[in-house]
């Protein structure tokens, strides 16, 4: 997705900025994923017992030893395909007008901004935002929630 994402941005910049849109792609996916693996799985994910309905608490540093190990590595791993994305779709607007050092602070807060939402729609059916009727058009189950 993140190299789809470059193509398209890579058109509608200048030549000589075309490197440079890659590298922010590339950016997204070491920065965002980085980031996501220490603190936005952790705040994203809901685990019952361990979260409450603003924030997930526990997860951080990602590293499971259980049954359930498969199950919530793949999990993390589609789930951070959708915040480095999230952040992806932004860099468009970005293009030829930031410095790289701003983006890659960019690239850490918005996959800090992103975990939020999604605690509070995907993660389970007691979700204030289920509760005030939010509908996902994503297509995220509830059947994701780490028991």
């Amino acid at each position: 997705m993140q190299s789809g994402f470059g193509l398209l941005e890579s058109g509608s910049v200048s030549c000589r900025n075309e490197v440079n849109i890659m590298i922010k792609n590339t950016v997204d996916v070491v920065f965002g994923g980085l980031t996501y693996w220490m603190f936005g799985f952790g705040i994203s994910i809901w685990v019952e017992g361990e979260s409450n309905q603003f924030m997930g608490v526990s997860n951080f540093f990602l590293d499971a030893d259980s049954e359930v190990s498969g199950q919530l590595f793949s999990l993390f791993f589609f789930q951070t395909s959708f915040a480095t994305t999230a952040t992806t779709i932004v860099s468009g607007s970005m293009a030829e007008r930031t410095k790289l050092e701003a983006y890659i602070l960019f690239s850490i807060f918005n996959t800090l901004i992103y975990c939020f939402p999604s605690h509070w729609l995907w993660r389970t059916p007691e979700s204030w935002f289920h509760q005030i009727g939010a509908v996902d058009l994503a297509g995220e189950s509830n059947a994701n929630c780490i028991a």
